[in-house]
């Protein structure tokens, strides 16, 4: 045997013995690292799924709610509330404002949703709230009181900011200041991201009380 083959043969001698060394100091840490991998792995896929059927659960119980408000309101209402209480978001949020919406007369109604917007999962649900309440309330007493908590939610950066401003118009025009409806109207129908069916309100409006400026 050369000198070289012996001393490779030594090498490789002295490898084993120190991976066999690491292997017994080390080798019960890395197996129950793997395994510790394996469970969180597991863990997630398990959590993720269960997460995907608790939420299809909600959301067909709350379709079920909706649909049996034209057959028996009270009884949908009794279960929006129940739902609104316990259901997973996004659903315990949108059954609270559902529920709020079928309580007897419009001024419950109007306060139910007034409260239940500052519990709201998410800031555009609570608008949202705020809007409908404040469209409900348009025919009352209290129409001035709820359009004007609605000025910071006109901003630019608001997603119902031409509710807002369509709210402001019909309040305006109630009060016979049609110069102020005229200019929130065309306001809104000027905007690029205007929906159909606002636009279509918005043009019937100005029709009705003397035309569109010119865009």
């Amino acid at each position: 045997m050369s000198d070289s083959a012996a001393f490779h043969e030594i090498d490789e001698a002295v490898r084993k013995d120190e991976m066999k060394e690491w292997w017994s100091r080390y080798g019960t840490w890395v197996v129950a690292g793997a395994v510790a991998v394996v469970v969180a792995v597991t863990g997630f896929v398990g959590w993720r799924q269960y997460d995907q059927a608790q939420r299809a659960a909600a959301s067909a119980a709350y379709s079920a709610a909706l649909a049996q408000i034209a057959t028996d309101p009270a009884a949908a209402r009794a279960e929006l509330e129940k739902q609104g209480a316990n259901a997973l978001q996004p659903y315990r949020s949108l059954a609270a404002m559902a529920a709020a919406q079928l309580l007897p007369t419009l001024e419950e109604q109007v306060a139910a949703l007034s409260a239940v917007a500052p519990k709201l999962s998410a800031s555009e649900l609570s608008d949202l709230a705020m809007v409908i309440a404040a469209f409900k309330s348009i025919d009352t007493p209290k129409a001035e009181e709820m359009v004007a908590k609605l000025e910071p939610l006109a901003g630019a950066d608001r997603p119902f900011r031409l509710s807002v401003r369509e709210l402001q118009a019909m309040l305006a025009a109630r009060k016979g200041d049609t110069k102020r409806a005229k200019e929130l109207w065309n306001e809104i129908a000027k905007d690029p991201a205007v929906p159909q069916g606002t636009s279509q309100r918005v043009s019937a409006m100005l029709n009705l009380h003397g035309g569109a400026e010119a865009k």
